[in-house]
């Protein structure tokens, strides 16, 4: 479990497919003392278990389902990486609470900057569309956001939310163009109200 509050940018040193598997090896100079064989790490919010360690980099090997889930096969040697050490009982959370399970593959339709102020538009498939609300909570790349609104771009349905400088200069959200594609997790709380709800409904019907 994480909180969404990324506590380093690494970089991709390299990416190698062995039997169906994607072996990423992620530079990290601060998060890899926090790191051991087997632990969890986020990287673009998709939770990994460290296979590997050395002094200044970890490796993780991503399935064919995380492969198909993620932007993780848009990744290069060189690319920039949001990570985030997994929680700990009695820290604070400070973001929201974040699985590390990637629902699906967003895409960035439009950046707009004015002086300091970054709106950026994210459109996603039609199925996630009934849990994005306004002011509710979303991760993108892993990073906590809170949605300013939801809308439609082109023919699939839309969000939007603002990159404070802070997050801008301490994240690859910074690093966001349009056309890029980012890893989206619905908010858990959404996600159990909604299906709840439907659930409901559904069992009222029936009687």
């Amino acid at each position: 479990m994480f909180s969404g509050i990324v506590e380093e940018v690494g970089t991709v040193k390299s990416l190698e497919s062995k039997n169906g598997l994607l072996e990423l090896t992620v530079s990290s100079e601060r998060l890899i003392n926090d790191l051991n064989l087997g632990s969890s790490v986020s990287i673009n919010g998709c939770c990994q278990t460290v296979i590997e360690k050395s002094k200044n980099f970890f490796r993780v090997q991503a399935t064919e389902e995380t492969l198909k889930k993620t932007n993780f096969l848009n990744l290069k040697t060189g690319s920039r990486v949001n990570l985030e050490s997994s929680l700990k009982l009695g820290e604070t959370i400070d973001g929201h609470l974040v699985s590390g399970h990637i629902d699906t593959v967003g895409k960035i339709s439009s950046v707009f900057s004015s002086e300091e102020n970054t709106i950026i538009e994210i459109s996603f498939s039609d199925e996630y569309g009934k849990y994005i609300a306004p002011k509710g909570s979303i991760a993108v790349n892993g990073v906590s956001l809170t949605i300013i609104e939801s809308k439609e771009a082109g023919f699939k349905p839309a969000f939007t939310f603002t990159l404070i400088p802070f997050t801008r200069d301490n994240t690859n959200l910074g690093l966001l163009k349009a056309g890029d594609l980012v890893n989206l997790e619905i908010d858990l709380i959404s996600r159990y109200v909604v299906n709840y709800i439907e659930n409901k409904t559904v069992n009222a019907v029936k009687l």
